[in-house]
């Protein structure tokens, strides 16, 4: 089951935001109350029932999942060292930043590829 929270009319990046907030904000009751809920109507005629059937409920919040992506409409030529993420994942003494956000993108991948960058940064210090 998936929830990515938006605010249409917003533009892209506040819409992320928005994304982020409300995805952290809301409490795992609410999350839980709208899975039983939604379970027990989809399967409730099959003979399943929440309040029998559910063992746990495990919530990942995941606000990386909106990493903000380059979007030429966006960014337009905006240069690579003005970007937010590479503004943002800059080095600070001897801690490196590593995540999607940093590569942006929402991705595994990314992530991946953002730590590989961060390591050789701080090698480069120690070496």
């Amino acid at each position: 089951m998936v929830r990515t929270p938006a605010q249409h009319g917003l533009p892209e990046r506040e819409q992320h935001k928005a994304g982020r907030a409300e995805l952290l904000a809301t409490s795992f009751e609410t999350f839980e109350r709208q899975i039983r809920d939604e379970l027990g109507r989809a399967l409730g005629g099959g003979g399943f029932d929440p309040a029998r059937d559910i063992e746990g409920i495990a919530v990942n919040r995941w606000p990386h999942g909106y990493a903000p992506e380059y979007n030429f409409l966006v960014d337009g030529d905006t240069p690579l060292e003005k970007m937010p993420n590479v503004i943002g994942r800059q080095r600070f003494g001897r801690i490196a930043i590593a995540n999607s956000d940093a590569g942006m993108g929402a991705y595994t991948d990314v992530a991946i590829e953002q730590a590989h960058r961060a390591v050789h940064e701080l090698q480069r210090i120690v070496a």
